[in-house]
């Protein structure tokens, strides 16, 4: 279909596309310089004649066609010479030529003849190996940034990992320190001693299921990342550049629903006794009045018997 729309535009004196095509009265094309040219090498008897029907006029007037000069003109605009004249290393619109040309803002190959080229005017349209080469780069860059995350996101599910064990067996000491005080109040502490018991378990369960929390949140989003990752890298490996092109929508729009959103930094704490810290003050406060009121208790007592 391409050669064929070539054809109808050939002016058959040059063998070239039309350069001001006119015509004179058979319906026959051809670039103005060219006719006159030959019409120029013949004998002068007032007669012309058409180079294809061979029919002859009398002083024949040339008449320019201004449709198929924008024809021509719309034709030359658009790079399918480049397409036909290029080597046959692309993949076939299965319903006409070799498809040579991407719409990178539609992430999209660009039959000529399938696509107005109205739908891709305003668009970023270049060849195939352009096209390639530059998604490649952008793949890599989106490879690299998904392999930081990566990274970070590692770190952080180590230190709260370390948080995690440390704040259990903080919560461990800090039980039997709570429980050593207690023992030595009489039964009067005894409500005391429950109530703050209930308190670091509390405590303990809310910092517990805050770290658990986030691990559950990191390791979905490491999940997601590494999936991003063997996507990226199974495209990257496909050696076929219309297959690798072909599902370029889909990854883009994968990319900028999920994968992109986790390419911030990883925030965690700067230590593990940044998650234990408070929890630890508050329970020593506590262990200091016990003891006090331990202490006072023990002074009545041994006054009252001193009496």
């Amino acid at each position: 279909m391409a050669c064929c729309l070539k054809d109808e535009l050939l002016c058959s004196i040059c063998l070239s596309i039309y350069q001001d095509p006119v015509s004179f009265g058979c319906e026959h094309y051809f670039c103005r310089k060219c006719i006159t040219e030959h019409w120029s090498r013949q004998e002068h008897h007032g007669t012309r004649d058409c180079p294809e029907c061979r029919r002859t006029f009398t002083d024949p007037l040339l008449s320019p066609s201004l449709k198929l000069s924008n024809i021509v003109e719309r034709y030359s605009a658009f790079p399918l010479d480049a397409i036909l004249n290029a080597q046959r290393s692309s993949y076939p619109c299965k319903d006409h030529e070799k498809v040579k040309l991407f719409c990178l803002s539609d992430k999209s190959l660009v039959c000529f003849f399938c696509d107005e080229p109205a739908l891709h005017e305003q668009h970023q349209v270049t060849t195939i190996d352009e096209a390639y080469e530059e998604i490649q780069r952008e793949m890599k860059d989106q490879l690299t940034a998904l392999q930081d995350s990566e990274r970070g996101h590692t770190e952080a599910l180590q230190l709260l990992q370390r948080q995690l064990t440390e704040t259990k067996s903080s919560a461990k000491s800090l039980r039997a320190t709570i429980g050593e005080a207690f023992e030595q109040l009489q039964r009067f502490l005894r409500e005391r001693q429950k109530s703050m018991l209930e308190e670091l378990e509390a405590d303990t369960a809310r910092a517990l299921a805050d770290i658990e929390h986030k691990i559950q949140r990191y390791s979905q989003q490491l999940r997601d990342v590494k999936e991003g990752i063997q996507i990226l890298q199974e495209k990257l490996g496909e050696t076929g550049r219309h297959d690798f092109l072909e599902g370029v929508a889909l990854t883009s729009e994968r990319w900028a629903a999920g994968w992109g959103r986790l390419l911030g930094g990883v925030t965690c704490p700067t230590s593990v006794s940044h998650a234990v810290g408070g929890q630890e003050e508050r329970h020593t406060a506590h262990c200091h009045r016990v003891r006090r009121a331990v202490l006072q208790v023990s002074h009545s007592h041994t006054e009252t018997r001193s009496r």
